[in-house]
């Protein structure tokens, strides 16, 4: 068993008691639990993303190089 701060125990308990800290530009959220200090960001739908990349730029570029990368085959040299 991991050793628990009381500081995370309520968390473990009953769960996250999540405060509005910050409201973005497009309409997201960005909450953090009173007891530990996590930071889960909302997205337009209301679902909870834990990455929270400041630059919402680099996270949409991560992505598309991501597809494009799955979409390109693989080619197979042989020497």
């Amino acid at each position: 068993m991991k050793n628990s701060s009381d500081k995370i125990l309520p968390c473990a308990i009953f769960g996250h008691n999540y405060v509005r800290s910050k409201t973005n530009i497009d309409q997201t959220a960005e909450l953090t639990c009173s007891h530990c200090d996590v930071v889960v960001i909302t997205d337009q739908q209301g679902n909870f993303e834990n990455h929270t990349i400041s630059n919402s730029q680099i996270k949409d570029t991560l992505q598309e190089f991501y597809r494009l990368n799955r979409r390109i085959p693989k080619l197979k040299v042989s020497i």
